[in-house]
């Protein structure tokens, strides 16, 4: 099946100004693209590696609302676990499969994940002009994403550890993330953000993910959370956990750097 691709407008800086949302720390950096899309852009769930027709007119529509060439778009294929890839030029418009974590220095290069409750995870190193994204559920924050990710940035782009700036982006969070003891048992060594509430068991996935980047060698003051819980805000975004859907709809959060 063979779908039209859209040709991107020239949005008007104020437009470009609503249709992202800059995460505290890295709102400085203006050539610096992040955000994440909402329910009323529609869903942007990729089915089997592969973009379906409502998809990718949604896809491109988002995209064409903040000024990006959607040929420059990188979309992970999610594994569900902590596969990282570097992204090079010769990766635009292709979906990577079996991926988790993106990381590139290439400019005008849009590296996207979709989630819908798990963490997007932003990184960006402002000294060597390094961008990635992980997509971070249960078993990515078990497996420790975020550190991997923190390894490829020092081992394969020479980066030092104060010059990354780490955003993690709406998700579920404590209030709504009940988990069975199975799941409370992988993470045993956190106790301190394993709240015990009515007989039931939530734990903080956001605040682990903040320790793990401390430990990796991220300073503290570096690291930035959104309290923004997808299962509460249910007029803004999509939920697994909320709207338990047949078929499951999902945000797409991105990264980028404009020349």
């Amino acid at each position: 099946m063979k779908f039209q691709i859209l040709k991107p407008s020239q949005p008007s800086a104020e437009r470009l100004r609503r249709g992202r949302i800059i995460y505290n720390m890295l709102s400085k950096y203006k050539n610096l693209v992040l955000g994440i899309s909402s329910k009323r852009d529609g869903s942007m769930r990729l089915l089997r590696n592969k973009h379906n027709r409502e998809v990718l007119e949604n896809q491109q529509k988002f995209f064409i609302k903040l000024g990006i060439d959607y040929n420059n778009v990188v979309f992970a294929g999610l594994h569900h676990g902590a596969n990282i890839k570097i992204v090079e030029r010769k990766h635009a418009g292709q979906i990577i499969s079996n991926t988790d974590c993106m990381v590139t220095n290439e400019k005008n290069l849009f590296l996207t994940i979709t989630v819908a409750d798990c963490l997007p995870i932003y990184f960006y190193n402002h000294k060597k002009k390094i961008i990635g994204i992980a997509h971070a559920g249960w078993q990515g924050v078990k497996e420790n994403i975020v550190s991997s990710m923190v390894q490829v940035m020092i081992e394969n782009f020479k980066s030092r550890y104060d010059d990354i700036l780490v955003n993690i982006g709406a998700h579920i969070q404590k209030c709504h993330f009940e988990v069975k003891d199975d799941i409370a048992k992988k993470f045993k060594e956190y106790q301190d953000v394993i709240v015990q509430k009515r007989n039931k068991t939530f734990i903080n996935l956001s605040r682990i993910v903040a320790v793990q980047l401390f430990d990796a060698g991220v300073p503290a003051d570096n690291v930035k959370t959104s309290q923004e819980c997808t299962y509460c805000l249910d007029a803004k975004y999509f939920s697994y956990r909320r709207d338990k859907p047949k078929d499951l709809k999902a945000m797409i959060a991105y990264i980028g750097l404009r020349k």
